[in-house]
């Protein structure tokens, strides 16, 4: 079993409790598709993935490729964090992360898998979410996981199925509930994983840290209809 993760943005405390969730589930593989930095100035998420090893596949995510090139509006420096990131970046770090391919299609037993942060027409910068049109999306693979939208869903569209885990650090959708997914690549076999998040509290973990008050926020967004099977956090 595969565990797809994204969007961890620097909240590791949550990261490595939705890395033994899936762990738990029967996952021994993951890939994360990007943006393990960004909104919260921090660069533990990179340490915990250098610590995984081969277990892990990664794809640059546009919070990657922006702390590699520093290419974005200086305005939303308060927001992104990226300046404040990369003052504490290794050079071991920049390489791990300079590494990082913009997509990644793996042939399974169920057929052909693409992995990118944003889109299929826009591996990174790409935005897909549980209302987009996905007629415009041609190519090769019947499985497509993306992240970038913090808004996790499946949807069927023709022979394909598209999958956004959502994300593993500051969700969008519901901020009680971290998102993943767990990918059986004999079967093709996916769901949304929904990590209940009671054990992080926003105001402490962020303290010092200068994170912007839309940040933070996040955690109170609710939602009526929460995709995925939610697990209570041990």
């Amino acid at each position: 079993m595969i565990g797809v993760l994204s969007d961890a943005h620097g909240n590791v405390q949550v990261f490595r409790r939705m890395l033994d969730a899936l762990s738990a589930m029967g996952a021994d593989r993951f890939i994360f598709l990007g943006d393990a930095v960004g909104y919260i100035p921090s660069v533990e998420v990179l340490t915990a993935l250098m610590e995984m090893g081969n277990r892990v596949q990664c794809i640059l995510g546009n919070h990657e490729q922006m702390l590699l090139d520093g290419q974005y509006p200086e305005r939303l420096e308060s927001v992104y964090r990226i300046q404040a990131t990369r003052a504490l970046l290794s050079t071991e770090q920049a390489a791990f992360v300079a590494g990082w391919p913009c997509c990644l299609e793996v042939d399974y037993p169920c057929g052909r898998a693409l992995f990118v942060h944003g889109s299929p027409n826009d591996y990174q910068n790409g935005y897909v979410y549980p209302d987009s049109d996905l007629t415009d999306f041609d190519g090769a693979y019947g499985l497509v996981f993306m992240g970038h939208t913090h808004r996790a869903f499946i949807r069927e569209h023709g022979a394909r199925r598209f999958v956004n885990v959502g994300s593993c650090g500051l969700p969008r959708d519901d901020g009680r509930y971290a998102s993943a997914a767990l990918f059986d690549p004999v079967t093709g076999s996916t769901k949304l994983v929904r990590l209940e998040l009671s054990f992080f509290d926003p105001a402490s973990s962020f303290a010092g840290l200068d994170v912007h008050h839309s940040v933070a926020e996040l955690f109170k967004r609710r939602q009526a209809d929460i995709s995925g099977e939610i697990i209570e956090s041990n």
